[in-house]
């Protein structure tokens, strides 16, 4: 098992850092296509399907599951958390074998992964200012241009602004600012994505249809896709109460013949708060807003019910619209109107949903748009400008700490300090206490740079200082821009741990007769 989870740990541990290599992937070799190069741990994990040894494959998809989650759920962090979880996993390994007890030494680990954690709570620091944002984008990406154009945004747009990426071809990036808004819920079904690489749905010149009902069967489906086709649409923003299997089928078998484009959304937020955001949704798009509150039915849908918006992205969690056919009159009074009822609204639940829907009314969308001459290389920066977004959303949100392993390294002295018992509970907190060098030691390595050497000039220059690839030298890393989120850090190390553990306390494997290949972790 551990064989197989370090196979998964060190695919982890090639794409970490800034001298990070690739992953070439041949899906099959007979047909000669043009091989996939992945520089992302959790694609990587996840093009792993089976290894031949099956009690090898166990450990395997322990690895594949953990790295694929914290890529799918935090969109970061998979790199980090390989490498920790494998080096949790070899120490932990190390001392079983010499006669220590898993079970006692998990109560070392918990300890110390708790105070771990605290230690980097203590250190993180919040993300504010131009400058330092387009220090931390440009250390995610590499790349200093993504990184400046992404500062100005966040300063145009504030600390939550909604950044959505536009490849075109050209020789340089750029931005736009355009009218647009984000709502919470995303598509009803992950087989309506149409943008595989950036799990999304992407629809162009849209017509919206606000179906404030369940919409489960064929009929009700096919009369706004027969609506949609007499209004001259060829793209098609469903949002709907729930939608059934059935009308899911109808709708992907409509994107495969691409007859019409479309995808279907539910909103997460319910009762008055539901009721504002699609109120708000109508106004933005100049869409019908059609209830079955008010006894109306999926007939009631006309060709002149659809709203209208020249793009909207769908993800998993979110619906971005851009460029709304919007009264903007209706707008402003619908905004006053809402304002005034904030004013004489003392509950706090209720304030805070006012202020959702009102800054609904009146966000912009900040438009990222990546140039490039070739498909390859357009989809290589369009990754690159993804990972700093997803980096500097979460460093705003939940605070920085230095990156580049320092933080880890700066965890130790606590690490070290936890009250535990003697023997297999203090060995526990020290095998942790080793592992938390590992994320540095791995950076440097990919930099082909002596580990030892590196990690000791760190320590020598004191908390907040680590190892910059791109000078070679030690520095203030905060200082420098190379920072990492403190929410991602804390889980990285939090799963690798469980991961470790998972594998190292289990004393039986059941496996099938006749095992069914899972594609998804």
């Amino acid at each position: 098992m551990l064989s197989g989870f370090e196979s998964i740990g060190k695919l982890a541990a090639i794409t970490l850092g800034p001298s990070a290599g690739s992953i070439c992937y041949q899906v099959d070799p007979s047909s000669h296509g043009e091989p996939e190069f992945i520089q992302d741990a959790g694609t990587a994990a996840r093009r792993v399907i089976q290894l031949p040894d099956r009690v090898e494959d166990v450990g395997a998809m322990i690895m594949r599951q953990t790295l694929w989650r914290m890529k799918d759920e935090l969109g970061d962090g998979a790199a980090t958390c390989g490498v920790l979880a494998m080096s949790i996993a070899r120490e932990m390994q190390r001392l079983v074998a010499a006669g220590a007890n898993p079970m006692i030494l998990r109560h070392g680990i918990d300890k110390a992964i708790t105070a771990a954690v605290q230690a980097l709570d203590r250190m993180s620091v919040p993300l504010e200012g131009e400058k330092r944002i387009a220090a931390v984008a440009s250390a995610a990406s590499g790349s200093a241009e993504i990184g400046r154009l992404l500062g100005e945004m966040y300063d145009v747009l504030g600390p939550q602004a909604n950044i959505v990426i536009e490849p075109y071809t050209a020789t340089i990036h750029d931005r736009a600012y355009r009218e647009g808004t984000v709502f919470k819920g995303g598509y009803v079904s992950p087989y309506l994505m149409n943008d595989n690489l950036r799990r999304m749905a992407v629809l162009d010149n849209v017509h919206i249809a606000i179906l404030d009902m369940d919409m489960s069967s064929t009929e009700a489906v096919l009369h706004v896709l027969n609506a949609v086709a007499q209004a001259g649409g060829k793209s098609l923003l469903l949002v709907c109460r729930s939608m059934g299997d059935k009308g899911i089928t109808m709708l992907a078998s409509n994107n495969e013949r691409g007859s019409i484009k479309s995808c279907a959304v539910k909103l997460v937020d319910v009762g008055e708060l539901r009721q504002n955001i699609l109120t708000n949704m109508s106004l933005l798009t100049g869409a019908e807003f059609i209830t079955d509150k008010v006894a109306q039915t999926y007939k009631d849908l006309k060709p002149e019910s659809f709203g209208f918006a020249t793009r909207v992205n769908v993800t998993r969690e979110k619906t971005t619209i851009i460029g709304g056919r919007s009264d903007k009159a209706a707008l402003r009074q619908r905004a006053q109107e809402l304002r005034a009822i904030l004013k004489r609204t003392p509950h706090p639940t209720d304030r805070e949903h006012l202020r959702i829907a009102i800054s609904q009314l009146s966000a912009g969308i900040g438009e990222l748009r990546i140039g490039a001459l070739t498909e390859m290389d357009r989809k290589r920066q369009t990754e690159i400008a993804e990972v700093a977004i997803r980096t500097v959303s979460s460093c705003i949100e939940g605070g920085i700490v230095p990156g580049g392993g320092a933080a880890f390294l700066d965890c130790i002295p606590s690490v070290l300090a936890v009250d535990a018992a003697p023997g297999d509970e203090t060995f526990g907190v020290q095998l942790v206490a080793r592992a938390l060098e590992a994320p540095m030691r791995q950076i440097v390595a990919n930099a082909a740079v002596h580990p030892p050497l590196a990690i000791n000039e760190a320590r020598k220059a004191g908390p907040g200082h680590g190892f910059d690839v791109r000078s070679k030298r030690i520095v203030n890393m905060i200082d420098e821009g190379i920072a990492d989120s403190a929410f991602v850090t804390r889980n990285a190390l939090e799963r690798a741990a469980s991961a470790a553990i998972m594998v190292l306390t289990t004393n039986a494997i059941v496996l099938h007769r006749k095992p069914e290949e899972v594609v998804h972790p």
